[in-house]
């Protein structure tokens, strides 16, 4: 249970004898990087619906030490059979999700199966891709894979394609997370609350497997970044993920990133694609990350095993395009805007168009444009299962199904060398963010994958006085 607080946490909060021991706090208030967009794991997109579904949401499994995947609603590690292809797991009695409803393995069931039917639309199909049968229920003609099954209300039984090692991992990100089949409920360690325009409020969950937070209630928002460096400047906000570092604060790098990449449609562009192609390789693409506002890494460093960046393409030689249509998500255009300038001093012409994030899935899989910036928050930190996130934005389900075979084959780098040669890619960075926090909060120990636990965060006894309740 949470409010029996480990020792060592105890020892951290009262470094001196007669120091006031934690008690439980009324509210943590969060700062977001963005408004989440959506809280249906299935529908995740950027990292301000991760970081609010990892508050919202359980999955059977969540990461573990070394790339591992350890039990959450599951009781216990899942047994793998000698040929890799069956995984048996067994949930935890007892559970409950927001709504009432007990946690089942039929929920499992339901909810990685809506990762795959083309009503749902998710993005992340690819957690889903290895299990038998997948093919069946993407293509309409089956509801649920063949290969997964519940034997009983608490067993479940998935059956793969082939050896998937990174499956696993898969069913720890947070668009696995099971939700009631019938009101998409889930069993995370808060519960909605209240939703204004700009702001989420979530109460303390007491049936979360790890028992209920410490908090009673979770205040997320997502103010423009120099409201947010004033709020957490007063003390009017606990803690802040964003990509900004924020004066007086000594903010750590929180490995929950988002891969951008510039992708030529050679479908479009004919034979002028590998001119434009070694254009945008010929850019400083160390300069152009510079624009991502947070800390960036080049995007191989998701795989140790990846070789080094090549040196600069040589300037284009062939036939150019008389003008291009740039692609870009609103949030996106003064990155975009400098690839335009960066191309023209090369003698490529570019219109950027920039368009609502909201709307720039649809326009990307429409297809009418011969360059686009994609921007894809990556849900695992799992090289091959990013890999397999970020083909699947850029070439649809069946590409990223591809490259989570090829990575399970070659490696996550091969994979990614053939991806990037097919589907046209050309890797900019990988744009993290950063987590600021106000004196008096604990909690922030990294999880296995570098995140946090919200439901884990708590305040020493100062820095909860005075503050209102939920």
């Amino acid at each position: 249970m949470r409010r029996a607080l480990p020792l060592a946490l105890l020892l951290a909060a009262a470094p001196a004898a007669g120091a006031p021991r934690a008690r439980p706090c009324a509210e943590i208030r969060l700062l977001l990087p963005a408004a989440p967009a959506a809280l249906d794991p299935a529908l995740l997109h950027g990292s301000a619906d991760l970081l609010a579904a990892r508050a919202l949401h359980a999955g059977i499994l969540e990461p573990g030490p070394g790339g591992s995947a350890a039990p959450a609603l599951a009781e216990e590690p899942p047994q793998v059979s000698a040929d890799g292809r069956l995984v048996r797991l067994r949930l935890r009695a007892g559970l409950r999700f927001h709504d009432g409803a007990p946690v089942t393995a039929a929920d499992a069931v339901e909810s990685l199966s809506r990762l795959l039917r083309p009503e749902t639309r998710s993005p992340h199909g690819w957690i889903a891709a290895p299990i038998e049968g997948a093919e069946e229920v993407r293509a309409g003609r089956a509801r649920v894979p063949s290969g997964l099954s519940a034997p009983s209300p608490l067993e479940l039984e998935i059956r793969l394609t082939e050896p998937a090692p990174a499956f696993l991992r898969g069913l720890a990100a947070p668009p696995a997370a099971v939700v009631h089949a019938g009101s998409l409920a889930g069993a995370g360690p808060y519960r909605p609350a209240a939703r204004a325009a700009d702001a989420l409020r979530l109460a303390a969950f007491p049936g979360h497997f790890r028992g209920r937070p410490w908090c009673e209630a979770l205040a997320l928002a997502w103010p423009e970044p120099a409201a947010a460096a004033r709020r957490l400047a007063r003390g009017e906000a606990e803690v802040a993920v964003r990509p900004e570092a924020f004066p007086g604060h000594a903010p750590r790098e929180l490995p929950l990133a988002t891969a951008v990449v510039v992708q030529v449609r050679a479908q479009r562009l004919g034979t002028s694609a590998e001119p434009v192609r070694r254009a945008l390789l010929a850019l400083d693409r160390a300069e152009l990350a510079r624009l991502l506002r947070g800390p960036a890494r080049p995007l191989a460093s998701l795989d140790p095993s990846a070789p080094a960046a090549p040196a600069p393409a040589a300037p284009p030689t062939g036939p150019l395009p008389p003008r291009l249509g740039l692609l870009a998500p609103a949030s996106l255009r003064a990155l975009a805007d400098r690839i335009q300038v960066k191309l023209f001093d090369r003698g490529v012409r570019v219109a950027v168009e920039a368009v609502p994030d909201a709307a720039f899935a649809a326009r990307l899989e429409a297809g009418l444009h011969e360059l686009a910036l994609v921007p894809a928050a990556l849900a695992s930190d799992d090289p091959a299962l990013a890999l397999a996130q970020l083909a699947t934005a850029l070439g649809g389900p069946a590409r990223g199904d591809q490259v989570l075979r090829d990575a399970a084959r070659l490696g996550p780098a091969a994979a990614a060398a053939a991806a990037e040669a097919e589907l046209g890619a050309v890797p900019l960075a990988l744009a993290w963010l950063r987590i600021s926090a106000a004196p008096g909060l604990q909690g922030l120990a990294p999880a296995p994958d570098g995140t946090f636990d919200p439901g884990g965060l708590w305040l020493l006894p100062a820095a909860s006085e005075g503050r209102a309740g939920p």
